[in-house]
């Protein structure tokens, strides 16, 4: 009877286990558009209706299509914000804000919250993504990173900009 209690106890364990990681959500970006999705189904998510479509920018050997917004808000301040695709799957997200509409600390800490605390980037960390992060591979001197789980977070500050790169880990061009 213990033994038949104890298989029965094993097995409820297992099925609670796969059905809590079958229901793990995605990671959402905004307005309901997570890592995957097809350029079409962005488009269709965002409520700002203009954007620009830039089919092909190869950067380390990596061609990503890009789905730009301009003049968009978030959280009240503006920004443009920058799809990136391989192979019509977004893999890469970029926020850039202007550094006179937010500070730099505040926005950190805000992101921090959600991500765990920011270290110094180290690109290798990224593989390919790093050309998410910066066309031609090298990011801004000081950038910081947070990891979590499939989700790296890039931080940039310029003289004049802020950037923040959303990077899907398990995306298949990063390997």
């Amino acid at each position: 009877m213990k033994k038949m209690m104890a298989v029965l106890v094993a097995l409820i364990l297992t099925l609670g286990l796969t059905a809590a990681l079958a229901e793990e959500t995605p990671f959402t970006i905004r307005n309901n558009v997570t890592f995957g999705m097809n350029m079409d189904d962005v488009i269709a998510s965002e409520p700002v209706r203009y954007h620009e479509i830039d089919n092909e920018h190869t950067h380390g050997g990596v061609t990503f299509a890009e789905l730009e917004y301009k003049h968009v808000t978030e959280n009240n301040v503006p920004v443009e914000i920058k799809y990136l695709f391989v192979g019509n799957e977004l893999v890469a997200v970029r926020f850039n804000y202007e550094a006179r509409d937010i500070g730099y600390e505040q926005l950190k800490a805000d992101l921090a919250a959600k991500f765990g605390p920011f270290s110094a980037l180290d690109p290798a960390a990224l593989g390919r993504g790093i050309y998410a992060v910066d066309d031609d591979g090298r990011p801004e001197f000081g950038a910081e990173s947070a990891v979590q789980g499939n989700v790296a977070v890039v931080l940039e500050l310029d003289e004049d900009d802020i950037d923040v790169t959303f990077v899907d880990l398990a995306a298949g061009y990063i390997g």
